[in-house]
This record gives C-alpha cells, structure tokens and sequence, in this order.
C-alpha cells in the first residue's frame, strides 16, 4: 500500500519474530524495547515474510528526529 507523500507512507524497520497470533489477521510481534509503540498486534497487511536463514533483528536504532517540522501557525479552511 502506497501513498501519495512519502511522510504518511509506512515505515519498515526490520525483521522480527512473531510471538502468537492473536486473532485470524492479526499477529503480536517480538519486538525490541527501542521500539516505542502503542501496541505490539500489527494486521497481517502490514507484514512481509522473511526469507530462511536471514538473522532477525536484535537491536535497533530508530531516529525519532526525523521528519519533524515546526508549525508556525494552524489555519482554519
């Protein structure tokens, strides 16, 4: 799934582990503690399967500068 500007596209960090699978589309992930998000439980559409013998991820460094932008002033259309 694609969108039209890369800032809303989303983001693929790397592989990991699937610890069990929650409901039929849905699957909790193991995934490291650098990684803050609010649930663990992604839909199968936001997956990809790995290819065997491809080390999973153990650590990882996410910038969280990134794409930040200051908003100067909200404007009312």
């Amino acid at each position: 799934m694609k969108w039209l500007n890369k800032k809303l596209d989303f983001k693929r960090y790397g592989l990991f582990r699937i610890k069990k699978k929650v409901v039929t589309f849905n699957y909790k992930l193991d995934l490291p503690a650098s990684i803050k998000v609010r649930t663990k439980v992604f839909h199968i559409l936001f997956l990809e399967p790995a290819l065997k013998g491809v080390p999973l991820e153990k650590k990882i460094k996410i910038d969280t500068n990134k794409d930040k932008y200051d908003v100067k002033e909200v404007v009312d259309l």
